[in-house]
């Protein structure tokens, strides 16, 4: 970049919860020149850019043919690179080590942002992830992170408990739904109770417990329904939790996800285990509304906000105000990239203030 002009940027190479294509489209509104390149286009109906068409089900010299003649164009078009979930362009895993672009990229000049989400660093001991193609990579996800760590201008976590594996990052809040776009809506008038969870995967999130939470109050004669979101976009997912009246997130992990700022912006109270042993654990503190609990305690808080319509609707009316508050992606693109665009100051009607 240069002194005269803010950073062209580029998001690559997944887009994990739209993560990515929040930031970028903020980033355009902030009147940045702001690109998402995926490997593939995933089955959620996440934004993207431009398709490599460099993913896993094409043969390997393929893809890495396709994605080495996109880092050889791009090195020319964009100053900031911004890698997502623990991938670069050219990564490569082999025999417990790990290779990439990271040296190219600052011997370029170029900025580099990494920004962690989860299993790409929590390592499988202190992970509930059982699928074999994530266990698989596991001796690589330290090596990565030194990298990145060592090689990158800033790194960030979205899960708090990942600073553990990343010293010396950045939280950084969710910026992938925009409380602009997703508004909020009355719970339905029902006598049913409609309890909306989606789990990406039910290991992780604590699906069995959160299904015998509702089948304890079922048995109770408690008018509730689960209903058990997955394998659908994410147009769908937002019109589901608005058929919803409670929204449980997931009761293992200790942080709450993108789907949890999803209800709350839809004006749904989300549940969720959240850890907070030390301040760390909790960058937001007192000012999170997410109603705790535990595999242990979820029936009964599932309990409480079903006999409650009013504690249903203050938990409603807080929610909202936060993901205004703290995860409109206007406001967390100008946290990730406060220093590395001056001209953003400088064009004083391109920058709204923060919330």
């Amino acid at each position: 970049m240069t002194a005269d002009r803010p950073p062209r940027i580029l998001h690559a190479p997944l887009d994990v919860g739209g993560q990515a294509y929040g930031l970028s489209r903020a980033e355009r509104e902030l009147g940045l020149q702001s690109d998402v390149a995926v490997f593939s286009s995933g089955p959620f109906g996440y934004g993207t850019d431009i398709d490599l068409r460099a993913g896993i089900d094409r043969p390997i010299w393929l893809r890495f043919a396709r994605r080495g003649a996109f880092l050889a164009r791009s090195v020319r078009k964009y100053d900031l690179f911004h890698f997502n979930f623990g991938l670069t362009l050219l990564t490569v895993r082999q025999l417990g080590h790990v290779f990439d672009e990271l040296r190219l990229l600052k011997r370029l000049g170029k900025t580099v942002f990494v920004t962690y989400q989860g299993s790409d660093v929590r390592p499988a001991a202190a992970c509930p992830c059982r699928r074999p193609d994530c266990l698989a990579f596991d001796r690589y996800r330290q090596p990565a992170a030194r990298r990145a760590l060592r090689f990158a201008d800033r790194v960030f976590y979205l899960n708090p408990d990942l600073r553990e594996w990343l010293p010396g990052a950045t939280f950084c809040p969710y910026a992938s739904v925009d409380p602009r776009e997703v508004l909020p809506s009355p719970e339905p008038e029902s006598d049913e109770i409609v309890i909306a969870h989606a789990p990406t995967d039910v290991n992780v999130k604590g699906t069995r417990h959160v299904v015998a939470a509702i089948e304890a109050l079922r048995s109770e004669g408690l008018p509730v329904r689960l209903d058990l979101i997955g394998g659908v976009s994410r147009n769908e997912v937002v019109e589901r939790v608005r058929q919803a009246h409670v929204v449980v997130d997931q009761v293992l992990i200790g942080w709450y996800g993108g789907f949890a700022v999803e209800a709350m912006a839809c004006g749904r109270p989300a549940l969720a285990y959240i850890k907070e042993d030390v301040p760390e654990d909790n960058p937001f503190g007192a000012q999170l509304p997410i109603v705790r609990t535990t595999p242990e305690t979820l029936a009964d808080d599932l309990r409480a906000l079903v006999t409650d319509p009013a504690r249903r609707r203050r938990a409603a009316e807080q929610g909202r105000r936060f993901v205004e508050a703290h995860h409109d992606p206007r406001a967390v693109a100008r946290e990730v990239l406060e220093g590395y665009a001056p001209a953003l100051q400088a064009e004083s009607g391109a920058v709204p203030a923060s919330s």
